[in-house]
């Protein structure tokens, strides 16, 4: 009979799938992947980098001339414009931020993407995501009305923090591992409810009705949850997320639809308010 290993949660051990031993067959997603398999995820990334490359076209034609100022307090003054932040700019760089992974994946760092996907992680991935992670939640806060400097650096300072835990839970879960870990997905858990509570006091709180409201910001939080969802699935080993490379699978259609939603959510609350 399969024994059984204890993954820890804060200390308390809980049932696994068991790690692969000399007299159990490797899962596939301990091994190299298939030429086929290969070939596909390199296939996707090139998809994936022209249509994000389109996208960062599009929102700087559409949004470029969209502007959101950044708020600042002298005293106990109230507050006054410091910088004007460019939509489409950003999210420009945003789509950018995703083509460069893709692309890099597909091509120069391809090697690299599929050794680090025989280990258990993508540390291409979670390059982009640190780059491309604080932009968004900025643009989620901006457009719901938080414009305080101060705000604004918490809010990219925790988002950035919770991309760091993310890449920490793959670090310390390699394949083989005896027992998993989830201290870093539930610390990057607690680090991402940090900006999400700012923007939501925020629109509680905001006199006034916005046409950019709780049902547009829940859609995007829903849509921002799904990453962190796919992780957790990940190292609970779900179904068919027991495999990293279905897991793997789902960020390239994160990418797809989730991060363009995203955006595109951003730009359409823009234009209204």
């Amino acid at each position: 009979m399969l024994e059984r290993t204890p993954t820890r949660f804060w200390g308390e051990p809980r049932p696994m799938r068991p790690a692969p031993t000399l007299d159990r067959a490797t899962p596939p997603s301990l091994t190299a992947p298939t030429p086929d398999g290969a070939a596909r995820f390199r296939v996707a990334h090139l998809g994936l980098t022209a249509f994000h490359l389109l996208q960062a076209v599009l929102v700087l034609a559409i949004a470029g001339g969209t502007v959101i100022p950044v708020t600042h307090r002298v005293g106990s003054t109230e507050a006054v414009p410091w910088l004007d932040v460019s939509v489409g700019a950003l999210l420009a760089t945003y789509f950018l931020a995703a083509a460069v992974n893709h692309g890099l994946s597909a091509t120069a760092l391809h090697r690299v993407y599929a050794a680090d996907l025989r280990a258990g992680r993508n540390r291409i991935r979670w390059a982009e995501f640190a780059v491309s992670a604080p932009i968004l939640m900025l643009l989620i806060a901006l457009s719901t009305g938080v414009t305080g400097v101060v705000s604004l650096v918490v809010i990219g300072a925790a988002t950035l923090v919770m991309i760091v835990c993310g890449w920490m839970q793959e670090a310390l879960n390699p394949p083989g591992r005896r027992t998993t870990t989830l201290v870093p997905f539930w610390s990057g858990a607690a680090a991402a409810l940090v900006p999400w509570s700012i923007v939501a006091v925020h629109l509680v709180t905001a006199s006034g009705e916005r046409e950019f409201g709780l049902s547009i910001f829940l859609a995007l939080f829903i849509l921002w949850a799904s990453f962190e969802l796919n992780q957790w699935l990940v190292y609970h080993q779900v179904g068919p997320w027991a495999d990293y490379l279905y897991g793997e699978r789902t960020y390239l259609v994160l990418s797809l639809v989730a991060k363009s939603a995203l955006a595109w959510q951003i730009v359409t609350g823009t234009s209204l308010t």
